[in-house]
């Protein structure tokens, strides 16, 4: 992603302090690394991390570790990354600067997730006539738009077993994409809202890893069916989804065919719009909390345990090399077949 040089990125977002100076120039400051305040490491754009990561720094000098990507495609396994970075700016909620997908407000355009601790409000009111009206309208059980189909959480395979339940439940499950059924993005976006639910399967079970993708349910008046590895109460307002992991797939087919069934309990699951307003966070919306951090804060900890930190699952599984026989090699080893399964 290309940015501004300066400080025109802060100003965009509103940012409370404006002075810090963004560049991607390597050169400047005569090419004296260590004079920058801040270096950001962009880990999906590091192929060795022995040699792409700085060797010197100065007293004053933080290295961020930042990520857009999830840790499941994008695990770090060098043990040099421990006790290396000094500010994580990543999706999950317990960063130093959490850089969200989405944000849920409050009809007075206060954020009220995604936080750790959210207090949703629970005195909901009755959709209006005008909100029923679009949703009796719906015709079909549910859809999905995918356009990744081999994923490290096999959502695909998942979503076909479905569809073989749905069928024999005499529902619909209607999967775009991956040599299922075509349509141009623009028409399917269209008919999202001609179907009870949407399925939102992320492409990855990551903590805190939760997308846009499910703002194409909300914004197209279905109710999302989710699928990852994060709290979704963290992230959406109680009653307003269906998590696909809170029972057996026999038990959610059944409780979808029960809420399509009765027009008054699917109403209830759109009752968050008298209440709340979902929006897609811009790109490098962290910038902000970057700039003050490096103002506010002068302090010298550094991430120790970064890697499980980062990915919480066996370090072996995805980081050993071909022709690795120990965890000594996984440790020290270079993060180049990230992609292994």
């Amino acid at each position: 992603m290309s940015i501004d040089e300066g400080q025109k990125l802060l100003e965009e977002h509103q940012c409370p302090y404006t002075n810090c100076y963004v560049t991607t120039n390597k050169n400047l400051l005569n090419g004296d690394y260590t004079q920058f305040d801040a270096i950001v490491y962009n880990i999906s754009s590091i192929s060795n991390w022995n040699k792409d990561l700085a060797k010197n720094r100065s007293v004053h000098q933080k290295f961020v570790f930042h990520s857009v990507q999830s840790s499941e495609e994008y695990p770090v396994c060098n043990v040099f990354t421990d006790d290396y970075f000094n500010l994580t700016w990543t999706y999950k909620l317990d960063s130093d600067i959490v850089s969200p997908f989405l944000e849920v407000r409050d009809l007075e355009g206060n954020v009220v997730a995604p936080k750790q601790d959210v207090k949703w409000n629970v005195s909901l009111h009755n959709i209006n006539d005008s909100v029923k009206e679009r949703l009796r309208n719906k015709r079909r059980a549910m859809m999905w738009i995918v356009d990744t189909c081999d994923t490290s959480n096999s959502r695909l395979d998942l979503a076909k077993q479905m569809q073989s339940l749905f069928r024999k439940n005499f529902l619909d499950f209607d999967i775009y994409g991956c040599d299922m059924f075509e349509c141009p993005d623009a028409v399917c976006y269209r008919i999202i809202e001609k179907y009870y639910f949407y399925f939102v399967a992320e492409d990855s079970n990551a903590v805190d890893y939760v997308t846009a993708e499910v703002l194409k349910a909300y914004k197209n008046y279905a109710v999302p069916v989710v699928y990852g590895g994060a709290d979704y109460k963290k992230f959406l307002p109680t009653g307003s989804y269906i998590n696909l992991n809170s029972t057996s797939m026999d038990g959610i087919v059944a409780l979808l065919e029960y809420i399509m069934k009765n027009p008054e309990v699917y109403y209830t699951y759109h009752r968050w719009r008298t209440n709340y307003i979902f929006k897609k966070t811009k790109a490098l919306t962290g910038i902000c909390g970057l700039c003050a951090k490096l103002n506010e804060w002068g302090g010298t900890k550094t991430k120790k345990d970064l890697r499980s930190w980062w990915y919480n699952k066996p370090l072996f599984n995805r980081c050993v090399p071909g022709g690795a026989e120990s965890f000594s090699e996984v440790f020290s080893y270079v993060n180049s077949s990230r992609h292994r399964l």
